[in-house]
């Protein structure tokens, strides 16, 4: 059936779809926490809204709708888009990634070092998400707000005080509903559509190991499993130890946020004016041909399922050409990957790389694809001397090293667990001994990555090479390798029986003396990351790498603009989904402000 409908304003396509019969005011590229909130928003501000998908609903699928299921979402191929990138551009480097992903002569993957003969090097496995929901829907959930310091850059470069962190509290405290503190205190909200939650830290009143083992930690770090990692507290910043893990779900474990606040924006008896249609594989902008300044009126969209050649389930099949036109904005939100690319395919870009792909230039931007960010990620993963008993979820860890440049640089995580990076079928579990504490090293010296076109043919993934550790190596190389110190203390600190501890890495084995650089080495070598940001970064008009002004405005062009993680001109602390949340819930105050302006005009 060419347009089904299953729930007040959603399609699911499976062929060609019926045209709509209203005109849309905003079409939204992208259903992640940048898109999805918008439109929902827009649409309950009385906009007609378009939101395009290019994947599926699979909100009622347990494998998305429990958080505890992420690394199973991760891997199931019916959302997947399996890009594969380079950390650098020295090849030697990049074949010493542990694992570094093939495809084998039968067309199944191999991760290593010592592939069949025969098999083609993919690259290092970067999945991202293709459904309703975008990557908030196979994510680990964390919520944790940036520094002061991050939003407060972003108001000094433009000019712009909106962008101040004592201004942007207020949409945080607008999207979240608070379920692990008292209603009314300070900071936090308590009516919005993200449930946040901590994990149950019922498990610290439980003797067993799991227990002792964070009792150490606290012992070593200080804190507590029920601290507000969120606290708008003064100091906050610099504040370090043990924190409750705040996460985008709900008491029950079901994750919250993009995919149910558009479901229930669909199903509210009010009938606002949003529809969703799903596999829609935005190909470009449209552009008004009569207008001085380039002007967006709309966007071109291959219809069908699995059409982008990164999707797993990719059968080579076209889809059906189809536009669809705005009558106000159209507003990109595909994430650091896919916003760059369907700019560039729209001929907005660094004018010789569209020459290169013979794509028309409508706009030169140097900076569209550029400055490509993440954290870097690593973590101490050991072997207790015996199985370990209990349980619980994760708690978080805040660091601040000794040559920290000013705030607090360390985010890790603890639990009996383990996670070293993503690859198909990760991760190694290593059985009931294993225990770790991950960690991301935000604010990086680095950030000269980048998403260059491959083709002009839009089903083609990019090149993406993020360029770690260009700049600064070795001071940050110094941060992680302090906060593998730390953590390998506070873990071992348990002590006996449960320890000693065999060690994986960063130092493998049973209290071993292994050298700075060494563990330098191995850091980075085997970096990870998850949470790229930037390519098309809010920056004033004079900078020539900058893409958005301060209001998500693509600089030059009217009617576009770009509301998702590649709008951050660096990443938003350790973990960017909750800042995203946030950009979109100001993107919205910036679109309707905008709107009625126009309309009292």
């Amino acid at each position: 059936m060419a347009g089904q409908l299953f729930t007040a304003g959603l399609f699911v396509l499976t062929g060609a779809i019926a045209q709509a019969a209203s005109p849309y005011d905003y079409v939204i590229v992208g259903s992640g926490p940048g898109g999805a909130p918008l439109a929902a928003n827009l649409a309950r501000a009385g906009y007609p809204t378009l939101l395009l998908e290019a994947g599926d609903d699979l909100g009622n699928n347990k494998n998305y709708s429990e958080m505890v299921n992420f690394n199973l979402a991760a891997n199931d191929e019916k959302s997947r888009w399996d890009f594969f990138v380079k950390h650098s551009s020295d090849e030697e480097r990049e074949a010493k990634y542990e694992h570094t992903t093939w495809r084998k002569p039968d067309g199944s993957f191999y991760v290593g070092l010592d592939p069949p003969e025969g098999s083609e090097r993919l690259g290092i496995y970067y999945p991202r998400s293709a459904t309703l929901g975008g990557c908030a829907m196979h994510n680990g959930g964390v919520c944790n707000l940036p520094s002061d310091d991050d939003w407060n850059a972003i108001a000094e470069s433009t000019g712009d005080d909106t962008w101040l962190a004592k201004n942007m509290r207020q949409y945080f405290e607008r999207i979240e509903t608070a379920q692990y503190l008292p209603a009314g205190t300070p900071g936090h909200g308590y009516s919005g559509y993200l449930n946040v939650t901590i994990s149950d830290p019922g498990f610290m009143q439980q003797s067993s190991d799991v227990q002792q083992i964070a009792r150490s930690i606290i012992g070593v770090v200080g804190g507590d499993v029920t601290r507000d990692i969120n606290a708008p507290d003064p100091d906050r910043d610099n504040s370090t130890g043990v924190f409750g893990l705040a996460s985008h779900a709900d008491l029950n474990g079901h994750r919250v946020g993009t995919n149910t606040y558009v479901r229930s924006t669909l199903d509210d008896p009010a009938k606002f004016p949003l529809t969703v249609q799903l596999q829609s594989l935005v190909t470009k902008v449209l552009f008004a041909e009569d207008a001085e300044e380039p002007t967006a009126i709309g966007v071109e969209v291959l219809r069908g399922q699995s059409l982008y050649k990164a999707d797993p389930r990719h059968s080579g099949a076209k889809g059906k050409v189809e536009q669809v036109f705005a009558n106000k904005e159209v507003i990109i939100a595909g994430g650091a990957f896919n916003s760059p690319q369907i700019l560039k395919l729209s001929g907005i870009g660094p004018a010789e790389e569209l020459k290169k792909f013979d794509i028309p230039i409508v706009k030169d931007l140097p900076g569209v694809g550029e400055k490509l960010a993440d954290n870097y990620e690593g973590g101490v993963l050991a072997l207790a001397s015996r199985p370990l008993n209990g349980s619980s979820g994760p708690f978080a860890v805040l660091l601040k090293t000794p040559t920290a440049r000013k705030n607090r640089n360390i985010y890790g995580w603890c639990k009996s667990f383990s996670f070293e990076g993503f690859w198909p079928g990760f991760p190694t579990e290593y059985g009931p001994s294993e225990y770790e504490c991950a960690f991301v090293h935000m604010n990086p010296r680095s950030q000269a990555g980048y998403v260059h076109l491959r083709s002009n043919d839009p089903q083609e993934p990019p090149e993406i090479n993020f360029n770690f550790f260009e700049h600064g190596e070795d001071e940050d190389l110094t941060e992680m390798l302090d906060a593998a110190k730390i953590f390998r203390k506070a873990i071992t600190a348990v002590g006996e029986p449960i320890g000693p501890f065999n060690e994986k890495h960063p130092c493998p084995g049973v209290n071993q003396n292994c050298t700075d650089a060494a563990q330098k080495q191995f850091l980075k070598l085997q970096t990870y990351s998850h949470h790229a940001t930037s390519t098309c970064g809010i920056g004033p008009a004079e900078d020539k790498l900058a893409v958005l002004d301060s209001k998500f405005r693509v600089h030059g062009v009217k009617n576009l603009r770009v509301v998702d993680a590649s709008a951050f001109p660096f990443v938003p602390g350790a973990f960017p989904v909750c800042p995203v949340f946030m950009l979109s819930e100001k993107a919205t105050d910036d679109i309707l402000k905008d709107a009625k302006a126009a309309s009292d005009s």
